[in-house]
């Protein structure tokens, strides 16, 4: 995961920006550098894209806890509760419970 492979999924959105996957990978990929302040648009993009696109809310709400942004974390384990029930795979209501349950407060 490097800058380049950042760069590379830039180029690919502006190809297609409606991509809400390709908007995915640059904020997971912001993520794995450990750049969590800078995954959180890509990962909000996302979502406006594709509101049930429901893994989204995990990685969204962990980059906001990792941030120091624990209400904004809060409030997208809740937005996040529907779509991943929607979803229909226990996993992903696990993960955010297992958020939920990080958080101070």
């Amino acid at each position: 995961m490097t800058e380049s492979r950042i760069e590379q999924i830039k180029a690919l959105i502006a190809e297609d920006p409606r991509d809400a996957m390709l908007r995915f990978a640059l904020g997971n990929e912001y993520y794995s550098l450990g750049q969590y302040a800078e995954a959180i648009e890509p990962l909000k993009a996302a979502l406006a894209i594709d509101p049930e696109y429901a893994f989204v809310y995990i990685q969204l709400a962990s980059a906001y806890e990792k941030a120091g942004q624990v209400a904004l974390a809060r409030q997208t384990v809740e937005a996040g509760r529907g779509p991943a029930a929607r979803n229909g795979d226990p996993n992903l209501m696990r993960q955010l419970n297992e958020i939920a349950a990080r958080l101070p407060g």
